[in-house]
């Protein structure tokens, strides 16, 4: 996770003057068939920027994980990812996400292709 975070931050600072700060609050919840498994809201200071055909962001902060039937725990996260457009209406994006647990950290990764109608 603290990789993740000198990496973003270093590649948010070489992007200082056309960086966008924002807040994000985000709640996503876990189910498996109809039995909720986990609830986790997130908190996040991010920065975003862009120019030309490329795109960033780079967003953390604390992370409320609340288990099905357990006490919370508060823990940190982050995500960071950017996209690059291929032609007037269609883009390639990737993000890396990881939080901290009781245990092993958490990575997950993303990447698509996204079209504008």
């Amino acid at each position: 996770m603290k990789s993740i975070l000198i990496v973003g931050l270093l590649f948010g600072a070489a992007q200082g003057a056309h960086a966008s700060p924002y807040l994000n609050i985000e709640a996503n919840q876990g189910y498996s068939g109809n039995q909720l498994g986990a609830t986790v809201t997130d908190i996040h200071y991010g920065v975003e920027g862009e120019e030309g055909v490329y795109s960033w962001y780079l967003q953390g902060g604390p992370s409320y994980v609340s288990l099905q039937g357990e006490t919370g725990q508060l823990e940190l996260s982050g995500k960071m990812g950017g996209s690059v457009a291929v032609s007037p209406s269609a883009s390639v994006y990737g993000e890396v996400a990881g939080s901290t647990t009781s245990g092993d950290p958490a990575w997950g990764l993303k990447a698509g292709l996204k079209w504008n109608f």
